[in-house]
């Protein structure tokens, strides 16, 4: 039997993603999500008690859902190509999912995401990253630059590209243009040395 309380909640967190990427965090109100979920401002309020615990849960269930659709790298590949298969992977399911990608957009920059919580949320639902981020400079082949620098780095030349291939569906399909995202990424952390 499923939970009405759960479906009430995911309501509210699809109203509220399709509010935001159509209008940005500004123009989606608290009363315009419940509106568009079919439930009472109070319903809202219970299982999100501000629209910035909404923003934020939205925000953690995007990367969880991106998390959830990207299979583990094989270790023994050497670490750029580990890195080519979660690249690769991540950039398939934001250019499948565009609304997910305008809010993240959105968000990314947003005062309601504190970067301490954005690197928790990242770790959590992303754990590859800051672990291949670790192994890459334990071997050389990544820049020794803090681990907080480099996440920011990976997540905002994915995002960028990611934007530009959603935005131009064309080039997103173009072998070559997605060749040269992930080499422009890589050469962005990679010391060049690999080991």
């Amino acid at each position: 039997m499923r939970d009405p309380m759960t479906d009430k909640r995911r309501q509210i967190l699809e109203a509220a993603l399709a509010l935001c990427a159509e209008d940005g965090l500004q123009g989606a109100a608290t009363a315009r999500i419940a509106k568009a979920a079919g439930v009472a401002n109070g319903t809202l309020f219970h299982h999100f008690p501000s629209k910035e615990v909404l923003i934020q849960s939205l925000y953690q269930e995007i990367k969880a859902r991106l998390g959830a659709a990207i299979s583990e790298a094989d270790p023994a590949l050497p670490l750029e190509e580990q890195a080519r298969h979660y690249w690769s992977q991540a950039m398939a399911w934001m250019q499948a999912h565009p609304r997910e990608l305008r809010f993240v957009l959105g968000f990314f920059h947003s005062p309601l995401l504190a970067r301490p919580l954005r690197s928790q949320i990242l770790g959590e639902t992303l754990p590859f990253l800051p672990r291949l981020l670790a192994l890459g400079q334990a071997g050389g082949e990544l820049r020794p630059l803090p681990p907080a620098l480099m996440l920011e780095v990976c997540q905002s030349q994915f995002l960028a590209c990611a934007a530009l291939f959603v935005d131009q569906p064309a080039l997103g399909e173009d072998p070559t243009w997605q060749e040269g995202a992930f080499t422009l990424f890589w050469s962005a952390i990679a010391t060049g040395e690999a080991r």
